[in-house]
């Protein structure tokens, strides 16, 4: 089973570098690019492989870029079309009470609570937030449905967030929990994981 994780365009919460989990955060101009750039690639990429799945996390961002996806892809194929599927499951973390704010206005406001992140990153839940463990758990749960309802050939395209795509790898290649933090993929960044037999190889980070 091939898994190409795609992460959404840049929004200008990024381009503040504000904490945006839930927040429904608008594409930036570059991000509305990125979006039209990988549509492109991927459908190209698409036009030979029979047994293609599309999922996406809700969240505009992410939504935007999967449609784009499935219109280009379904353009170029003479098979079945594909039509996107939105897993509540694939949001990103929940940043609770950082929702919307920098990393400095996080310390100002929040410092007590900023440290605890620091000391206790995978069990500390953000008041009104979610844990590391927890969001990884729900992560991987979504994963396990998707594979469970596929087939070995098949080509499951995912478009989501950093933090999720972060929880995708260290699951498929049987990571511990904190080296997520040596993955970061791009906005507009594909990533690509081949499954066999259940050992997961990482095949490309572009």
């Amino acid at each position: 089973m091939e898994w190409i994780f795609v992460r959404h365009g840049e929004t200008d919460d990024n381009l503040q570098k504000a904490f945006a989990g839930w927040t429904d955060s608008k594409l930036s101009k570059n991000g509305e690019n990125q979006v039209k750039a990988v549509a492109k690639q991927l459908a190209k990429e698409m036009v030979e492989k029979d047994q293609i799945a599309l999922y996406s996390s809700p969240l505009h961002r992410a939504k935007v870029l999967a449609l784009a996806i499935e219109k280009g892809i379904n353009y170029h194929r003479d098979l079945s079309k594909i039509e996107a599927t939105f897993i509540e499951d694939l949001k990103e973390i929940h940043f609770g009470i950082f929702e919307g704010l920098s990393k400095e206005e996080v310390v100002e406001r929040y410092p007590e609570e900023w440290q605890s992140l620091r000391e206790n990153f995978g069990t500390y839940s953000i008041p009104e937030g979610e844990t590391v463990e927890a969001f990884h758990s729900r992560v991987v749960a979504a994963l396990k449905e998707i594979e469970k309802q596929g087939s070995e050939d098949q080509t499951n395209v995912v478009v989501t967030h950093g933090g999720v795509i972060q929880s995708a790898l260290i699951h498929l290649l049987d990571l511990p929990l904190e080296s997520r933090w040596h993955f970061n993929t791009p906005n507009g960044g594909i990533v690509k994981i081949e499954v066999i037999e259940g050992f997961g190889i990482l095949k490309s980070v572009c």
